[in-house]
């Protein structure tokens, strides 16, 4: 799964310029201490039900164990400026799951989520060969439900997806290829992946 390959996504959206990409190392520290306020804030905190603060070093620290463990951790940037991040995680074949966060709340419930998270699904299927990802939310994420349904999620009650839950009122959802095509066909074609092969270790 290209495990050696950082990849980059890169989009127009109401004349802004989007991007997710995989990051390396020292990427990861610069940005730190942003990621940890986002993550800290009470909000984001409660719709990620964190039970405490994450230190910048924690972080880093996630972001190298889901390297290491074969997942995909992203940032997402809007005009060059950090506005959060995503991931695939427990990767398992052509499965993963699927997580977002955009961080400042004054950018939340305005469309860059939806926008961002796309973007990674064009990841997903143009370059990791994922033939379907889950999502997992708490009943109050309205937002976060909503965004999943634009994309093309449905909610999953099979048993691979309660795989996913955490909680016995968790959410799960998931979609496939097809059902993305359909919402988001024209980003799929428009949308410019990048690569950089990166050494092993």
């Amino acid at each position: 799964m290209f495990l050696n390959t950082r990849w980059s996504i890169e989009a127009s959206w109401s004349q802004r310029r989007l991007r997710v990409f995989e990051p390396t190392v020292s990427e990861v520290v610069a940005v730190a201490p942003l990621l940890a306020a986002f993550y800290n804030d009470s909000h984001n905190s409660a719709m990620l039900t964190n039970t405490r603060e994450l230190t910048v070093s924690e972080v880093v620290e996630t972001f190298e164990s889901l390297r290491a463990a074969g997942d995909r951790p992203f940032l997402l940037e809007q005009d060059g400026e950090l506005m959060g991040d995503a991931d695939f995680r427990h990767v398992e074949g052509s499965e993963a799951e699927f997580a977002i966060l955009v961080g400042p709340r004054a950018q939340q419930s305005r469309g860059l989520g939806t926008r961002f998270a796309a973007m990674m699904h064009v990841a997903a299927l143009r370059v990791l060969g994922f033939e379907r990802v889950y999502a997992t939310i708490i009943p109050t994420n309205i937002a976060s439900r909503r965004m999943l349904e634009k994309l093309g999620y449905q909610v999953d009650r099979s048993s691979r997806a309660a795989r996913f839950a955490e909680a016995e009122d968790d959410i799960v959802m998931s979609i496939n290829p097809v059902q993305f095509e359909r919402t988001h066909g024209e980003l799929l074609m428009q949308a410019v992946v990048t690569a950089q092969i990166t050494p092993p270790g």
